[in-house]
């Protein structure tokens, strides 16, 4: 698939996206605008493992009170392009530079948003129900654009990223490096959503996860699965012991 197509098509997917994910429908994530890029370049699996790893990167962040974070859903599109020419080191790291990048498009659609916004309340305030919807919707448009542009416009331009890759790569220290930096990004992700929680209550399930999977071989839906029991354990005792 040429660059130009890549664009066209990760670029309105970016858009649409961003848009159903205002109005509750979830559809973008790092996992799912992977697998669509590596749909995009002919490796699908290639695409979940670049997106779930940028999922682990993203552990932890959340826009609390409107807060811009790293946008590793774009990252992991760029990150599947790069890695299915440069190697999954190469494509993580590029990942991780464009989603720090894109909290300057994520600032300009928030800002931009603001004048559809006043306009709106504007209509609303001369009772014109018509004009003040119009508006509403026409505040959706910043949000399409911040995300569509950036990525069409990288694609077109994504062959300049994978000489850099492949440079990296070509330098034995550089490419050492990458691969540490992979590894490490996942566990700071972790470190963030544990400082969240409150282990000084919860001590023995961090301890149980912990034994599971280092010392037993449990995956990651295993843990899930087991946490997930855990926790309804734990709230049916407790409720139980409440209701007492």
């Amino acid at each position: 698939m040429s660059n130009a197509m890549l664009g066209i098509i990760l670029g309105l997917w970016s858009g649409v996206a961003m848009v159903l994910n205002l109005t509750g429908i979830g559809v973008r994530t790092a996992l799912v605008c992977g697998f669509i890029a590596g749909l995009c370049v002919g490796d699908p699996l290639l695409g979940i493992n670049v997106g779930a790893t940028c999922l682990l990167f993203s552990i932890g962040y959340y826009t609390y009170g409107g807060a811009t974070i790293p946008d590793y859903v774009t990252g992991s599109m760029f990150g599947t392009v790069v890695a299915k020419s440069a190697g999954v080191d190469a494509g993580l790291l590029v990942a991780t530079s464009l989603a720090l990048l894109m909290t300057q498009m994520d600032i300009l659609g928030r800002s931009t948003t603001t004048v559809f916004q006043h306009l709106a309340e504007g209509a609303l305030a001369q009772n014109n129900i018509k004009k003040m919807e119009l508006w509403t919707i026409m505040g959706t448009v910043p949000w399409i654009l911040s995300r569509a542009i950036p990525v069409f416009f990288g694609m077109l331009l994504i062959d300049n990223v994978n000489k850099l890759a492949d440079f990296a790569n070509s330098v034995q220290w550089v490419s050492k490096g990458l691969a540490v930096v992979g590894k490490c990004l996942p566990a700071v992700g972790f470190a963030l959503l544990l400082s969240y929680m409150d282990l000084k209550k919860f001590w023995p399930f961090l301890i149980l996860g912990f034994v599971l999977y280092a010392y037993m071989g449990v995956g990651t839906i295993g843990l899930a699965l087991v946490g997930l029991a855990a926790g309804a354990l734990y709230t049916g005792i407790g409720t139980e012991g409440g209701a007492e």
